[in-house]
């Protein structure tokens, strides 16, 4: 077996193993459970977005200066961290803590899973196929979480210790596939003579030189982050919608289980759509396919906005690999995981912004004026793509 084909292998089998986390769709209950009010969890979220918006970038640099593996390990280590501080916590400041190690762990694998497969495909000259590796990725990620929050639901039923304790076991099983991951040859960054506060000057100086140097990946990256930091939003308040809209929480678990199977078969097709389109055209019509949707999911009666939300997660993860390798394509790898930190970095901030004004919204005017507000922001940025591609035509 070739070091590409067993170091593709172990990737798959380390995202697989990763995504199991069995809180994902449980933690609001479960600190609910432990005492804390719905305020208190508001604040616990902020810590968890704040946490990715101060370390998301210098842990990019980690992973291209010494190595995407060392940021695997690092984030795993941390991600064991929170749930073992899930699992003891009993105050606001220690469950604060916990969501911190969580945003932090977050941060660590932001970037650097994806930078390693390509590198990994890199040093045998087969680029070409990381939208397929990478909608693999993502399928394999989507499937284990979804097989999570099944088998968490099952086991909080049980005990919250089942939950935890499983989650610090399958953090610890992680460590072998990591092990056993080789980190490929690349670019040398030409700053490791550096001093430590140099090197790091140097990678943001870089980022924003890719940046400022590749205008036409401006828009792209804009209407990406608009389009992923709405469907975040929809995911996180979609629970509290369906219910007022009658579903069972059986009924709210059967759909957000149903979206993950989905997102297996749409991160398949990825690399089958990229073959088909030019990049700029999936951008163009998927968004305009986003605001459609969007525009259903908020005057569609209950199912067609349940069938709405689900295509507009799809849409997403749809697209996800296909931006991922067009951005790869740009860069070297002494740089990819800062970059795609940058971009990281950003959507996390306007998560971090945008959940309690939404959340303020949808107490103060109802969701269905909240989302329209949403609606007006992403037609606003869709119209500036269209005059930013207009005035560069004319240029």
């Amino acid at each position: 077996m070739s070091l590409t084909k067993r170091n593709i292998n172990m990737i798959y089998l380390y995202v697989f193993i990763a995504q199991l986390a069995f809180d994902r769709a449980l933690w609001v209950i479960y600190l609910s459970d432990s005492g804390l009010s719905m305020g208190q969890i508001g604040i616990i979220e902020a810590i968890m977005h704040l946490s990715v918006v101060l370390f998301e970038v210098p842990t990019g640099m980690i992973s291209d200066l010494y190595g995407r593996k060392v940021s695997i390990l690092l984030g795993n280590v941390t991600m064991l961290g929170y749930s073992g501080f899930m699992l003891y916590s009993d105050s606001l400041s220690l469950f604060g803590l916990a969501f911190m190690s969580l945003g932090l762990g977050m941060t660590f694998r932001s970037g650097a899973e994806e930078a390693l497969a390509y590198d990994t495909l890199k040093q045998e000259n087969r680029e070409k196929d990381y939208t397929r590796i990478f909608g693999n990725m993502t399928a394999l990620s989507l499937l284990s979480l979804s097989m999570a929050k099944l088998l968490g639901g099952w086991m909080a039923d049980i005990s919250w210790e089942w939950v935890y304790g499983s989650m610090i076991a399958v953090h610890v099983i992680t460590f072998i596939p990591i092990a056993l991951l080789k980190e490929p040859e690349r670019e040398q960054p030409k700053q490791k003579h550096m001093k430590f506060m140099e090197q790091w000057r140097n990678q943001f100086k870089q980022g924003f030189f890719i940046w400022k140097e590749n205008p036409t990946i401006h828009m792209p990256i804009i209407l990406f982050l608009a389009a992923t930091t709405t469907i975040v939003i929809l995911t996180f308040y979609g629970q509290e919608y369906f219910t007022r809209l009658g579903f069972s929480s059986l009924m709210i678990g059967v759909i957000f289980t149903v979206d993950g199977l989905l997102g297996v078969a749409m991160a398949k097709l990825a690399h089958r759509l990229e073959q088909k389109w030019e990049f700029f055209n999936v951008v163009n019509y998927g968004y305009g396919l986003y605001i459609l949707f969007f525009v259903l999911f908020i005057v569609s009666p209950e199912w067609g906005i349940v069938v709405a939300f689900l295509i507009l997660s799809q849409l997403i993860t749809l697209f996800e690999p296909i931006f991922s390798n067009f951005i790869q394509n740009l860069l070297s790898s002494d740089v990819r995981s800062t970059f795609f930190s940058m971009i990281s970095l950003v959507e996390s901030f306007v998560i971090m912004i945008g959940f309690p004004l939404f959340g303020y919204m949808i107490g103060t005017i109802g969701f269905q004026n909240g989302f329209f507000i949403l609606l007006i922001v992403l037609l606003v940025i869709y119209s500036l793509s269209f005059m930013n591609r207009f005035k560069n035509k004319q240029l």
